[in-house]
Formats: C-alpha cells, structure tokens, sequence
C-alpha cells in the first residue's frame, strides 16, 4: 500500500477550473446553467463517495506526480477472456504478471457490450456494467484492491467517441427520445452526409466505408466514424460531456488507475476539417482531467491517438499550459522501431524521439511493440518517405521476408496497416527470431516512458490462424493464452522458455536502474557505423538493426548489464548492449 491519507476536505468550488475549461465550448448552449449545477453535484457526491484508500493514493501521487513513469512500472495488456477466461481467472494469473515484472494490468474493454460482433468489446451498450460473462464490477473492485496491496496499478478503457446500437441512449433515440437524440449527429439530407465526407477520412474503407449510417427510425443518417453499429456520441451538447465524465468518476472510485481514452482524436465534430484532434477535443480532454483533479487526482488518463506525432504532443501539453492526459501512446516511436528492422536504418526512430521531448513533470510517453490493433504506417509520414513506408508494410506482410505478418487495409492513397503477433512479425522461431526479439525488446525498455507488454509476447505466442479467419484480421494477434506453453516455459522447457528468459531479464535489468526511469535524460543518435547509440545518463544502449556485425567506437570500460562481459569492438547481427558505465 501507498502511505497515509491526506488530510482536510475538498475546496470550497470542485467545479470551478472545469467550468472555465467547458465555458468556451457550451455557453452558447440552451442548457449549459443547468448542466453546470449538475456537474457540480455529480463531483461533491463522488467526491464524498471516495473511499480511504484511494484517497491515499491520490495523495502520495501527488508527491511522486510521474508515478507511472518509474522504471519498474511495466504494463501488459490483453483480453480478459483470452487471457484467463474471466475476472476470476485473472485473480489467479496475477502472481504470473507479478513474477513478469508487470505493475499495471490493462485489460482491453470488459464493460457490456453489444450482442454480437462488438468489435473486440468497444462498442460498448452499458459503461458502468461488465460483461456477465467476464464477472462483475465488485469483482474489477476486488481486483483493484488487491493490485493496489502488490504495489500494482489498473487501466481500464473509456470508450469515449461512440456507444453501441444496443445502448440505452441509442435504443431511445431510435424511439423517439428528444433528449437522447440529441446525444448523436443525425443529419436528415443526403447533400449534409456528402458536404460532411468531403472532409473525412474513412478508418475501415474495406470493411465499413464511409462515416455515417443510415437509420430510418431516425429520419436520416447517424455518424458511424467505425462501424454501423457504434454511434459517435455529440460532445457539443454538454449533456454527453457530463455523462462521460460521470463514467469517468464511477469507475475511479471503483478503483481504476488509468483511463485509456479511446479514439480520443474524434470527439469534436467541424464540417470542412477531417473532424480529428481540434483545439476543442483538447479542451474537452483537459475538462476531463480538470474533473478527474477534482475528485480522484491520483487517476491517468492515457490518450489513444494513433496520429502523426505533432498531432498526438497536444494530448499531453496543451498550449494553453493546462493540464490534460499523463500518458499517449507513442505510435510513432513504435512504427520507427519496425521500420528500423525492416530497413537497418534507426535514423527514423532518432527523429521521433528528438521531436517528441517532454517538458511538464507529470508526462510520459507509453512505449510498445504490438498491442491489440494494426500497426499503422501513417505515423511516419514527414519522416520516413512514403516508397519505404510501403516497403515495410510489404516486408512484415511476408513479402520476400522472415515476417509472418498480413496486411489489414488503409486507405488508397496510404500504406495498407500491418497485423500479426510480435514473435510472428519476428520469424516465428529459431535463434534469428530470439535475436529480433531480444533486440526489440531491450530497445523498447530503454526508450523514455512507460513500456507496455502484450499478452502472449513473454512466451513467443504465435498468429492465431483460425482466429483471424474467423473475424477481421486483427484476431490474427489476439490469440487465447497458450497457459501449457506459459508453464513449461516458466520451468525453462518448450517453444517458449527463451522468450519467456529474455523478457525477464531484460525487465528485471531495468527495473534496478534508475537510469530508465521516465524522467531520466535520453539522446539518442546513429553511429558512423549504423548503430543506434542511446544515452541514459548511467547506462549507455548500443543496438544494431543489421543482419551482419558492425563495429562500436564506444562503450570502453563498460560492462554489459545484460550479459555482466566487457564490451567489445563489434556488436553481431541483431545485437543489442546495455552498457552501464560503473
């Protein structure tokens, strides 16, 4: 457990800086007076429902603002089913990820989702309930406490940007409901959809063209950004805003630490733009946080926004200097790690780490590998030519290459996106594939931020073939835990075992370094010999993206904290060194 409870009540307005944040977006709005009395109400009633000791994390967070960017703070995420069937299962599996490393567990959406396909469980039909087939939300309740006694945290998702069909709102919408329909954009003419379009792009153009759906019920067109059946919510109308908030402070006070927000990017809606990362879906993400400061201040909200990299900075600090979410993903730093594999070339990876420096105290970046969606190429435009961008979406496809990966698709005049598990994406097996893996990964664990794991990657789990035949071909990376292969490879036996000796090595060495916390300082460069060189203060990484050996001009006197031998002249094929410099 973290420490003791702070002292003293809340201040004398909770809503006051969420106020002025939301000001600017509603006061034209016919409801706005009353929506502020309600969302004042709504903080002091969460406020006093929460409970002693999440009051003492919030405090003891308030002292160590970039909690999540310490150097043993490993994430992992993954399935609640595939992973371990339900919440209870997951209660049984939580020694296996204290064993990894692992501090904080994010299972993907375990909220209700709609019947049928739910696309993985986002299209979700009640936020305060979980899927009965997973558990329920004493025992997410039960789980988080007991994370919070092992010094671990919990993220959740917050599937900000739509609701399934199945819900509620959406259900009374379709009959009749003034008040809920206007919790959705429905436009009535067939021209408003075209003028519309003009300006977005579609996200599935293979499996679910275009951005809006035409409901008869509804006397026109509902905007669909992703697929029929999730509704995009209305963030102009501060009734939504004050609903998700409430989601928001719900789970919070069940004992969520981190908020994944979902498709963040497209909250605010501007005829003539593409409708993605505006100035008001900033502000709208900083009036969350200024909610969240209110009531559960020791709470992250982590940015999903799988963008170009100056469209993702904004997400952690505004311009405006306010506070908004603690954590983005780093697709960038990710899709420049593969590209650096495909190509020998790191230089992409250096350009994104120089551009993407942060300055506020309380900020990281969440780095990774693979997750539960495609790898998307766009992230690189600006930076890595658009002819090799293809080619790397070729080479992990299997084009000519050891990649078992597929494409998935993209827009005509874009990369088509990559899937495929981490090992499968590797080669599959053999000592290349270990030598890939064991590179990637000591990469990704000394880049700045707080890395994050994806089920199946410790044990090498390969494609799920028939999954990904099943549905899209996402399912091709999210396999069901392989638990056989898990513990013959926890007693060093089977296919598994050197992933599994790779990934715990490399977790631990980090762990006992403080030279990879978040805070700590990094530069990195590529050497006259093509090696990329990253300087953590203490420790000095030396990683070689080639297939052949290349000479080192630096690390004399240093050991490598990864093997305990001295560093030599060469650094072999896919190799990679930790240099510590005592």
């Amino acid at each position: 457990m973290w420490g003791s409870p702070a002292a003293g009540g809340g201040p004398a307005d909770r809503g006051a800086a969420l106020i002025a944040l939301l000001d600017p977006l509603y006061r034209d709005h016919p409801h706005w007076a009353d929506e502020q009395v309600r969302l004042r109400g709504m903080l002091d009633a969460a406020a006093e429902a929460r409970a002693y000791d999440l009051r003492t994390l919030d405090r003891d967070r308030a002292g160590d603002p970039r909690w999540f960017g310490a150097p043993d703070m490993i994430g992992y995420s993954f399935y609640v089913d595939r992973f371990a069937r339900n919440l209870s299962g997951l209660q049984l599996r939580l020694g296996w990820l204290n064993r990894l490393g692992v501090r904080l567990l994010h299972p993907l959406p375990m909220t209700l989702p709609q019947a049928g396909d739910s696309d993985g469980g986002f299209a979700v039909a009640d936020y305060r309930a979980v899927d009965p087939r997973l558990g329920s939300v004493d025992d997410v309740r039960a789980i988080a406490r007991d994370l919070h006694e092992r010094g671990m945290a919990l993220a959740i998702d917050c599937v900000l940007n739509h609701c399934a069909r199945d819900h509620a709102w959406a259900q009374a919408a379709l009959a009749g409901d003034a008040d809920k329909r206007g919790y959705f954009r429905i436009v009535a003419q067939a021209e408003e959809v075209a003028a519309w379009e003009a300006g977005l792009d579609e996200v599935f153009p293979d499996t679910a063209p275009g951005n809006f759906t035409h409901e008869p019920a509804l006397g026109g067109w509902v905007w669909t950004t992703f697929y029929p059946f999730q509704w995009d919510l209305d963030w102009s109308n501060p009734a939504v805003f004050r609903e998700m908030l409430d989601v928001l402070l719900f789970w919070a006070n069940v004992g969520v630490d981190v908020f994944r927000l979902d498709s963040a990017p497209y909250l605010w809606k501007r005829q003539g733009t593409a409708s993605r990362n505006l100035p008001e879906t900033h502000r709208l993400v900083a009036a969350l946080r200024a909610g969240l400061d209110a009531v559960a201040p020791g709470v992250a909200l982590l940015a999903e926004a799988i963008e170009q990299t100056r469209e993702v900075l904004p997400y952690l600090e505004p311009a405006d200097g306010s506070r908004a979410c603690q954590i983005a993903y780093h697709n960038g730093a990710m899709a420049a790690l593969w590209t650096a594999l495909a190509t020998g070339d790191a230089a992409p990876l250096v350009t994104v780490l120089d551009q993407t420096r942060l300055a506020r105290p309380d900020t990281a970046w969440l780095t990774y590998l693979r997750c539960h969606d495609d790898i998307i190429w766009t992230a690189l435009r600006g930076i890595v030519p658009e002819a090799v961008l293809r080619d790397c979406s070729a080479f992990f496809a299997g084009a000519g290459s050891y990649a078992q990966g597929r494409s998935f698709q993209a827009r005509a005049d874009a990369p088509v996106a990559t899937v495929g598990m981490l090992a499968s994406l590797l080669g599959g097996e053999g000592a290349a594939t270990l030598a890939r893996y064991r590179l990637m990964l000591g990469v990704l664990l000394a880049l700045p931020g707080m890395p994050m794991l994806y089920m199946g990657d410790e044990i090498g789990l390969p494609n799920d073939e028939a999954g990904a035949a099943a549905l899209d071909a996402r399912w091709l990376h999210r396999p069901a835990m392989d638990w056989t292969r898990a513990e013959a490879a926890a007693n060093d036996d089977g296919p598994g075992a050197s992933f599994l000796r790779i990934t715990r090595a490399l977790i631990a060495a980090r762990a006992g370094s403080p030279a990879f916390a978040a805070a700590a300082p990094a530069r990195a460069e590529v050497t006259a010999d093509g090696v990329l060189a990253i300087d953590r203060g203490d420790v000095l990484v030396l990683a070689n993206f080639h297939d052949a050996a290349r000479p080192i001009d630096r690390g004399g006197g240093r050991v490598d904290m990864l093997t305990c031998a001295p560093a030599g002249e060469t650094i072999p094929a896919y190799g990679i060194l930790w240099l510590a410099r005592d």
